[in-house]
């Protein structure tokens, strides 16, 4: 080919002009700048839910997502006390062993969340009866979220009611049995 063809062969396959990609960037990046923004919005509006309900029911289902994902920083995020989550205050000491527990106990679980009440006169806990499948049996424990500096984070969870890892439902525990009896 001669060198004049080569730049005739690359105009018809390309056929994208020079002037035209300088002009398509600078409607591109201001696009982009715009959505960068606007999506900034949305999401600080997702944090902070309406009401308690939507508030502590966001903590259950964040907390139980990051025990799917195997995220041990997100779910020490969503776990913790009034005081803030365990991530953040680095309470209890051994927090980071009891995460790596839970997600033992709750990984690959599908669970649905039945009831989410507020706790006696407290507006700033509620507890949340979690509806758990492991090897074909269901399991009910409830879930304590308190709000800690504006945002939930579940405080408690009842293991024992759902059964440990590898358990059938002959050997769960039987309703009302307290854990090490």
């Amino acid at each position: 080919m001669v060198a004049g063809s080569a730049t005739r062969y690359y105009s018809v396959v390309n056929p994208v002009r020079e002037s035209n990609v300088h002009k398509r960037t600078w409607l591109v990046v201001p696009a982009l700048v715009l959505m960068a923004c606007s999506s900034g919005a949305r999401s600080s509006m997702a944090q902070a839910p309406a009401s308690p309900q939507a508030g502590a029911e966001a903590a259950v289902q964040g907390f139980l997502q990051a025990v799917a994902d195997s995220d041990l920083v997100k779910m020490a995020q969503h776990w913790g006390t009034s005081k803030g989550s365990a991530a953040a205050t680095g309470e209890p000491s051994d927090y980071e062993r009891r995460i790596v527990v839970m997600q033992a106990y709750l990984r690959d679980l599908p669970y649905r969340i039945l009831s989410n009440t507020q706790d006696g006169e407290a507006s700033d806990r509620r507890v949340l009866q979690v509806e758990f499948t492991r090897n074909g049996c269901e399991a009910i424990a409830p879930f304590t979220a308190v709000r800690a500096d504006g945002k939930w984070v579940v405080q408690a969870l009842d293991l024992a009611k759902i059964g440990g890892p590898g358990t059938n439902c002959s050997q769960a525990p039987a309703a009302g049995a307290q854990p090490g009896t």
